[in-house]
């Protein structure tokens, strides 16, 4: 334990500096001290802190020793002690994030009490799903709409997600198709599998969401300006782990080795013929893809010119005509 000066040691210390040595009656004498406790503890914490020595000439004396020597031996070993508790705190409080999210999650929970958080300061979210992923010891789940994320945000999430994975714990990640085509995701992606990730895409995603230990569902807002909602009732994680549970099923494997350019734009045409068939605005079907609106437009060019259409009125009449709505 770090030695605590008390009131009038540093003085005193001073003041033996212009002597030979000096006994405890001494500093009585010279300060004033009519107690002689008060005398022995301003001593004892010289002594403590290594400011003074026994005196080699002279019994019952003391001399000055060099604060350098003390600064040394004291402050290097208590600096030591005071690194040990920082790292034990920041073990204890990960044990504990860890096992609130089981408390949480369990019986004894009271999750009528603790059902939802909404954070609406993004970087607030950001910290605790990274938090809570941190934490994870079985299974970390992720759907992930969009592409043209920026570079730092990609490194930042791949070293987030070897950690996790480094531990053991099983994560899957699913993209939309247009991810295939984002050479920063896809390279990503590929460092993901190798480090032991499952990657899949999909046409469409419904929104970002990750799921943590079954215990745990972080809904992301969309936008910079967004937040999160984490959920921690049972039964609706259940749901939203089911949700992505039959998303996962019908995704396709991102196989890095090679391509399937052709399969995935097919699987974008016909999520765009839903679309159209539905009345849906060009931003809107972009949205779902994750592609830009020029790109949507690109895409729906050519699923009408599949079809022979020069205009929507058209494509939905020929659609119906072909009797293919129930095929896509």
């Amino acid at each position: 334990m770090f030695p605590k000066p008390v009131a009038g040691i540093f003085e005193v210390y001073e003041w033996s500096l212009g002597r030979d040595g000096f006994a405890v009656e001494d500093l009585a004498h010279e300060f004033g001290c009519k107690i002689p406790d008060e005398t022995d503890t301003i001593v004892a914490k010289l002594l403590e802190l290594q400011l003074i020595q026994p005196s080699r000439h002279r019994d019952t004396w003391f001399v000055p020793a060099d604060p350098a020597v003390a600064s040394s031996r004291l402050l290097t070993r208590n600096e030591r002690e005071l690194l040990e508790r920082i790292l034990a705190t920041d073990h204890l409080r990960n044990d504990l994030s860890r096992l609130s999210l089981l408390f949480r999650s369990s019986r004894f929970g009271a999750p009528e009490n603790n059902s939802f958080d909404l954070e609406t300061v993004p970087e607030r979210a950001a910290l605790q799903l990274c938090d809570a992923a941190a934490n994870s010891s079985r299974e970390v789940v992720c759907m992930q709409p969009g592409s043209g994320w920026p570079a730092e945000e990609l490194i930042e999430a791949e070293t987030r997600c070897r950690q996790v994975l480094g531990r053991g714990v099983r994560m899957r990640v699913l993209y939309q198709h247009a991810a295939r085509f984002d050479t920063p995701i896809r390279e990503h992606a590929a460092r993901l599998v190798e480090s032991g990730a499952e990657v899949r895409t999909a046409g469409a995603l419904s929104g970002e969401m990750f799921i943590i230990d079954r215990t745990a569902a972080y809904i992301l807002a969309n936008g910079a300006d967004g937040g999160a909602v984490v959920v921690r009732e049972r039964l609706l994680i259940d749901f939203l782990y089911s949700c992505f549970e039959h998303a996962w099923a019908t995704a396709k494997e991102f196989d890095t080795r090679r391509t399937e350019t052709d399969v995935v734009s097919n699987d974008m045409k016909i999520e765009i013929v839903r679309m159209l068939i539905a009345g849906a605005k060009d931003e809107a079907i972009a949205r779902r893809l994750g592609v830009s609106v020029r790109t949507c437009r690109k895409h729906i060019g050519q699923v009408m010119a599949m079809f022979g259409a020069t205009s929507r009125f058209q494509f939905g009449y020929l659609v119906k005509e072909a009797n293919v709505e129930d095929d896509v």
